[in-house]
């Protein structure tokens, strides 16, 4: 299809990453202006010494505040316990501007048989700006049954900015996948974009629902391997209690419009905690099950994850 394919996938590289600092210089650009209309002072200075401990969320007046949420309209002067919830609230929020290290485990298996495919998730958190943040994915798979292997899987790439309403918050992007699979059974072997959307509410104190969505087409990539255009979307729900949060499972739900319209619908809940402390921490575990129609094996799987909260990398 492409005279030079290198030369094509170098160029879309290089147009890639110039989309997501474009996007992110936009948005902080756009924050500027309104600090700048803003006539306040900050306390950034006082409280950098408790930041490590005591998560304080922006007030009213910073861009990824909320104002009709408790927990998000509590400005900087939350602390202690207030602050342990202050954070536990935004680490599970996938609008917050928070630097994150998260590790993901999962494990799957298919009704009817015993193969066990295994997938390890490296996924940082990177605030570009104060209403922007880029979500890279990088996966190592283990497929199941005697003839399974293991390596990298297609590097996933999201970038999102963020606009906060009324009842919650407004968020829409980019997203790619590049073919880096190390083995053709561990990737789609095409390069992939389209747009993301989400919206949360935050209208409910201690609760967060919503949806995230994106749908990707393939552009480029090996000609033996099939044209890719898909839907994936996660409906969003977490509730906070004194023990820790429950929420819906974050397992994607995906409809494959080149393949008979496949739909995969995982059902599953989340279960878990933030520890505040010098380096907090959200672990959670979450047990759940992929229904599939079109006669295809449903599969059930459990997934644990441990992510590192760094309040103060990437301050914009």
């Amino acid at each position: 299809m492409f005279a030079n394919h290198s030369y094509f996938l170098k160029r879309f590289v290089i147009f890639l990453i110039s989309l997501f600092i474009a996007t992110g210089v936009l948005a902080e650009d756009a924050a500027d202006d309104e600090d700048a209309a803003q006539d306040s002072t900050s306390n950034t200075e006082d409280a950098a010494a408790e930041a490590d401990k005591n998560y304080a969320p922006p007030d009213d007046q910073h861009a990824n505040s909320t104002p009709g949420h408790e927990s998000h309209a509590a400005g900087s002067a939350g602390g202690g316990s207030s602050g342990a919830a202050n954070l536990a609230e935004a680490a599970t929020d996938p609008s917050a501007i928070l630097a994150q290290l998260g590790f993901f485990g999962w494990t799957e298996s298919s009704s009817d048989d015993k193969n066990i495919a295994n997938t390890f998730l490296f996924q940082p958190v990177l605030p570009l700006s104060n209403t922007n943040v880029l979500r890279p994915a990088i996966p190592v798979v283990t497929t199941g049954g005697p003839n399974g292997v293991t390596g990298l899987g297609d590097l996933f790439l999201l970038d999102a900015n963020f606009i906060q309403v009324p009842s919650g918050t407004w968020g829409w992007g980019v997203v790619a996948t590049l073919p880096t699979a190390t083995d053709r059974t561990l990737g789609a072997g095409k390069w992939q974009a389209g747009p993301t959307l989400l919206y949360i509410n935050k209208t409910i104190p201690k609760t967060i629902f919503g949806i995230l969505g994106y749908n990707q087409w393939s552009f480029a990539g090996k000609s033996d391997r099939q044209k890719v255009n898909n839907l994936q979307f996660q409906p969003l729900f977490v509730h906070h209690n004194s023990w820790g949060y429950i929420a819906w499972t974050d397992i994607m739900i995906k409809i494959d419009w080149e393949n008979n319209n496949n739909i995969d619908f995982p059902v599953g809940v989340r279960i878990g905690k933030v520890w505040s402390g010098k380096t907090p921490i959200n672990a959670y575990v979450q047990p759940y099950y992929t229904f599939k129609n079109h006669g295809r094996d449903n599969v059930w799987g459990l997934k644990v994850s441990a992510t590192f909260i760094k309040p103060n990398w990437l301050k914009h």
